[in-house]
């Protein structure tokens, strides 16, 4: 009954647009860049000519000759079999509600309207994350219902949004996302990422008319109270992306009182089904704790999952390159699932908060004073009320939000302390200044215990003179054979890091007893060069040995 409810209020949709109106349907508003003063209206264009938007901050309904703006479209692409229209909208007022309609030679379409992001931190701001909706179109739904329902001011979507990049499946994803359309006409605004299901950039290019070739970009929303980062993991995640990352949150993101990431391909994700993404934890975690990224949302894995705040670390106390950190860690939520196929939530960390396997997105909120994140199960959201479009950070009425044993609500408070830039010297809290020495850039990592402590730790493993530790030249089929020598039941990590000083390889051996160890390093995934093996146990660096792979 739930799936036919939804079926039949497409066909309205579609039906209304398309025969006593104008032949456009498949509407979305996209936001990149400063989404206070500027949005990107598409629209399918299904027959009809001469199709023009008109705008205005008054609801004129139908009454097209009352609409102040008339605006001819910027661009229009064929894709996917469908005729997408798009607006570019430029110079808006902030935080104004912008009502609209295209007219064609058939008639007009229905009419519609959007509000514009704040342009001040004394707003707050409410937005739903989340991704994966390639499947299930039931679950889909119930998804994009929920968006209608709650009245965000955006919503960030992590990326595969179809299984296999078809025409078909593109129309239906975009039929389903009218019911993210309120039913007076409000439409959410979407800041969109690629998936591994999106076969090029271009799909997105095509769509959304996302303007970053590379699919990494930033878009602010409340003045200097938020930016969002959103990555593309389907491309390199060093080289220009680095760059533009790192060079963007120093000239930009450190104006913001908050930074929030977005992509696909989780760090560390928390099903065994999916592989570890040690590229982007030697990439861009270092970046997200040098310039405090507060809250990053990933997706792809098709679990749940929220962190304790965590920074990279390989030191002791520490599992997968992170460790726990409430004063300088970012917070990890994620990992879909928006209709794709649930997973088992089966390989949790030591600094998870809470994992399981539902259908969710997450809903934040982010004000001068913090960022708290819900949890939203979204299976069944006819059942949930509208919220008050007054009170749009009120949970309405039917709404399940999700409450493991460490909580309903993360938040992140602006007093806890930020790491600045490696050329400063001094740590900033939000509350004030403290004076305290801060990481080198060699050590890239400054501790919680203490700082000197770890930075002579962290330099006795990568540090010193290479040309004095013994040289292995990987075989044939890229093998490295490395010794150590276990004195006392330990722990035992290897690393193997890059001339950059970048993690590249990690092996975690638990619970070794005292004797001498043979272990074979796989270097066959790395290009050639030049690297360092550091194998260290619970109390010191046993080994280092120079690798070198023809």
């Amino acid at each position: 009954m739930r799936k036919q409810a939804h079926i039949l209020k497409i066909l309205l949709l579609t039906s209304l647009a398309g025969s006593a109106f104008g032949r456009a349907d498949k509407f979305r508003i996209i936001w990149q860049g400063n989404a206070s003063t500027s949005a990107t209206i598409a629209w399918n264009q299904v027959s009809g000519t001469d199709p023009v938007l008109l705008l205005d901050v008054n609801d004129f309904g139908k009454n097209v000759d009352e609409y102040g703006l008339s605006k001819l479209p910027d661009r229009i692409q064929m894709a996917e079999e469908m005729n997408n229209h798009f607006v570019r909208l430029e110079n808006l007022l902030p935080n104004m509600t912008y009502y609209f309609l295209v007219k064609d030679s058939e008639g007009t379409s229905l009419r519609y309207f959007f509000t514009t992001a704040p342009n001040s931190p004394n707003h707050r701001l409410s937005i739903i994350a989340g991704g994966d909706s390639r499947n299930h179109r039931d679950a889909r739904q119930d998804a994009n219902i929920m968006v209608a329902k709650l009245r965000s001011h955006c919503v960030m979507f992590g990326g595969d949004f179809t299984e296999n990049d078809f025409p078909r499946e593109w129309q239906d994803w975009l039929d389903d996302w009218q019911l993210s359309i309120a039913e007076d006409g409000r439409i959410t605004p979407i800041i969109v990422t690629r998936g591994n299901h999106e076969s090029s950039n271009r799909s997105l290019i095509d769509l959304f008319d996302m303007r970053a070739a590379g699919g990494f970009y930033a878009t602010t929303l409340g003045g200097d109270l938020l930016r969002i980062y959103t990555l593309n993991t389907l491309i390199p995640v060093g080289g220009d992306q680095r760059d533009w990352l790192e060079s963007d949150l120093r000239i930009y993101g450190q104006n913001a009182t908050w930074r929030i990431g977005q992509y696909h391909f989780p760090m560390r994700p928390h099903t065994q089904r999916k592989p570890e993404k040690n590229d982007q934890v030697a990439h861009w975690a270092p970046l997200f704790l040098k310039y405090s990224m507060d809250l990053v949302v990933e997706c792809d894995a098709h679990v749940v999952k929220s962190t304790w705040p965590i920074r990279p670390d390989n030191g002791r106390g520490s599992s997968e390159g992170f460790i726990r950190d409430d004063q300088q860690g970012t917070v990890y939520v994620g990992e879909g699932c928006w209709g794709a196929p649930l997973r088992n939530n089966d390989d949790d960390k030591p600094w998870t908060r809470a994992s399981e396997s539902f259908n969710q997105f997450s809903w934040i909120f982010v004000d001068k004073e913090k960022i708290e994140v819900r949890i939203i199960q979204t299976d069944g959201a006819g059942r949930v009320a509208n919220i008050d479009p007054k009170n749009v950070f009120k949970a309405p009425i039917g709404i399940h939000i999700w409450s493991p044993p460490t909580g309903d609500v993360i938040t992140i408070a602006a007093n806890r302390i930020e790491t600045p830039s490696f050329d400063q010297d001094v740590l900033v809290s939000r509350g004030g200044v403290q004076r305290e020495p801060i990481a080198t850039a060699k050590s890239m990592i400054p501790t919680a215990k203490s700082a000197s402590s770890k930075q002579e730790e962290v330099a006795e493993d990568e540090t010193g003179n290479w040309d004095d530790c013994p040289l292995v030249m990987a075989d044939a089929a890229g093998d490295a054979q490395v010794k150590y020598n276990v004195e006392a039941p330990s722990n035992v990590v290897i690393r193997v890091i890059n001339p950059k000083l970048q993690e590249v390889t990690r092996i975690e051996l638990t619970n070794q007893t005292p004797k001498e160890y043979l272990k074979s390093l796989k270097l066959s995934h790395l290009p050639a060069g030049k690297y360092l093996a550091i194998i260290r146990d619970d109390r010191k660096v046993l080994r280092r040995y120079r690798l070198v792979k023809k």
